[in-house]
């Protein structure tokens, strides 16, 4: 995984960042170690328009229906000095309760856009289980693309143009994945095989052949 400060490569046990001396503990002082609850699109800088967030709202709506496992979000606020878009995002995907359609959709599988309008930046944070798709060289490249929108303040189209790029993104990872599910299925010894795991512990093993009567 990546320091969420720096993106410096760390180990995941591993509990400060040894290139910029970030830590979870820290933030978490900093910012409390409470859940709380977010709406998909948050806006707290109100940059957005009614019309905007509503129509938004269908953007993400269209994204959960295609990637039934995941949700994305979009925090919009300005930030003090202090406080960096990584480190805003990294306490919200491990302290936000996001209110999407389902609320079975884990963190894990989450995508939040954080965007400071008055530094005109933005920065994406990804969970854990999208991390191997979405990989930190991939994301910087979809937040070129964001700047122009960024920079003249389209903070609405940039939020719509991540989306799309994300999905898109996670579509193409998915299509290896599908057509090996089209494969003829390979033998299992037992489900275990398969991830599934029984809820009674195993029998023991018959120390001599039953008798049959």
């Amino acid at each position: 995984m990546n320091c969420p400060h720096c993106a410096t490569g760390i180990v995941s046990a591993q509990p400060i960042c040894t290139h910029c001396g970030f830590s979870a503990a820290a933030i978490r002082a900093y910012l409390g170690a409470d859940w709380v609850r977010l709406e998909r699109i948050t806006d707290n800088a109100q940059r957005l328009s009614l019309k905007d967030t509503r129509y938004l709202e269908t953007v993400l709506d269209d994204f959960e229906r295609q990637l039934p496992q995941c949700f994305m979000a979009a925090y919009v606020g300005s930030l003090p000095e202090t406080l960096t878009l990584p480190d805003l995002g990294f306490w919200l995907i491990n302290h936000g309760a996001f209110q999407t359609h389902q609320i079975s959709r884990r963190n894990d599988f989450g995508v939040l856009l954080t965007i400071d309008p008055s530094r005109q930046q933005a920065a994406f944070t990804i969970g854990y289980a999208l991390e191997p798709i979405l990989t930190g060289e991939l994301l910087t490249h979809f937040l070129k693309q964001l700047q122009p929108l960024l920079r003249k303040s389209h903070f609405s189209s940039a939020i719509e143009k991540a989306a799309a790029l994300i999905e898109k993104a996670l579509k193409q990872a998915a299509l290896p994945e599908q057509r090996a599910a089209s494969e003829p299925p390979t033998m299992v010894n037992d489900a275990s095989d398969l991830g599934l795991h029984t809820l009674r512990p195993p029998s023991r093993p018959l120390l001599h052949a039953p008798r049959h009567q």
